[in-house]
């Protein structure tokens, strides 16, 4: 639906680019407002926009006059998985904030956040586009909640049973619980961590394992999936400096979808970037620190090119893909609305930054 720019509100989700007399949009759909971002758009003198029917902690924005028009689309109602997605984002930060005044984890009542998420299976269009409903400020709580249902779904492709990735599902959502416990806040840290503080934020997985062990209702291997999600293959992880033979799969899983959820996402002291360009540095600078089969399954998950797709690439052309490469999924050939054939690659400076939804 359209709303006039006077009566939106923070928390609102952005459905459509916004363009003021530019060729790339000052501001991209699923960006969730705040108040200064809505100043912006005042300055910019942008009369109204296109918004989703659902503000960012789940709720329905309550559009009665306020509306100029209906945007006349299929799926005016929001996907049900989103609206999971943010509930579970929004009980989650209770939780946090809970433990981080003290209260110990309740295992049930981290269940009650997951299961809803573990019970509604995503479109793929759901998933990568996850990434965009995190904003600065919460980033943390948005992480978590992303980051439990993505090892979730990469373990339910890797053959484990209903009772393993469950308790998967729970590992990813607590891996970064220690965070709770470190003495100063990293979430309000406005530039680049220094020496000292980059130390203590390693020392988060600890924290959480000593937060659940004695927790009844996780397993061992969840555990090791919170203790273990920042080791690597090759030994240059931390904080035991595991090598691959000593790393549960859990935490391997964990880890890949830790790197791309965080790389994909807006925060303070990092622009995010295009998940498609994320998959392809897993796949390249990542070599060696990740594990490649798991990878492979997480690629399959998460990746939603296919013949006959529009996307628009970096350098902000449009196209159809009419040819996808198997060793380079994320580099397909593209028919550009000019008519030319643009093969990615052979341009590896251009990248795809999104699929354009019909």
């Amino acid at each position: 639906m359209k709303v006039k720019i006077e009566y939106l509100i923070p928390g609102t989700i952005l459905a459509e680019d916004i363009y003021k007399k530019t060729n790339t949009p000052i501001m991209k759909k699923k960006t969730v407002l705040t108040n200064e971002l809505i100043n912006i758009l005042k300055i910019f003198m942008v009369p109204s926009v296109t918004i989703e029917n659902k503000l960012e902690n789940g709720s329905l924005f309550k559009a009665n006059s306020v509306i100029v028009e209906d945007a006349k689309r299929k799926d005016t109602i929001e996907d049900p998985f989103i609206d999971r997605y943010l509930f579970a984002v929004q009980q989650f930060k209770k939780l946090f904030n809970h433990w981080q005044g003290g209260t110990k984890v309740d295992a049930f009542a981290v269940r009650k956040v997951f299961l809803p998420l573990y019970n509604k299976t995503p479109k793929k269009e759901d998933l990568i586009q996850l990434h965009h409903y995190s904003n600065k400020n919460e980033y943390i709580y948005f992480h978590s909640v992303a980051v439990s249902v993505l090892s979730s779904l990469v373990g339910r492709k890797m053959g484990l049973s209903n009772g393993e990735v469950i308790q998967l599902g729970l590992s990813g959502l607590l891996s970064d619980c220690g965070m709770a416990k470190l003495p100063f806040n990293v979430f309000e840290k406005k530039g680049a961590l220094t020496i000292d503080e980059y130390e203590q934020v390693k020392t988060h997985p600890l924290f959480g394992y000593r937060m659940l062990e004695d927790v009844a209702g996780f397993t061992k291997e969840a555990l090791l999936g919170v203790l273990q999600h920042h080791e690597r293959e090759d030994g240059s992880g931390y904080q035991y400096k595991l090598k691959s033979n000593k790393i549960h799969l859990f935490a391997k899983i964990i880890s890949i979808c830790d790197i791309y959820h965080a790389m994909t996402s807006e925060r303070h002291y990092r622009t995010k970037k295009s998940p498609y360009k994320v998959i392809e540095s897993l796949r390249k600078e990542h070599f060696g620190k990740i594990d490649h089969i798991v990878l492979h399954h997480f690629t399959q998950v998460i990746l939603d090119l296919s013949i006959g797709t529009k996307v628009r690439l970096s350098s902000n052309d449009i196209g159809e893909i009419v040819f996808l490469d198997e060793k380079e999924p994320t580099r397909p050939t593209i028919k550009l609305e000019n008519g030319n054939l643009f093969e990615l690659t052979s341009h590896h400076d251009v990248y795809v930054e999104e699929q354009l939804l019909e």
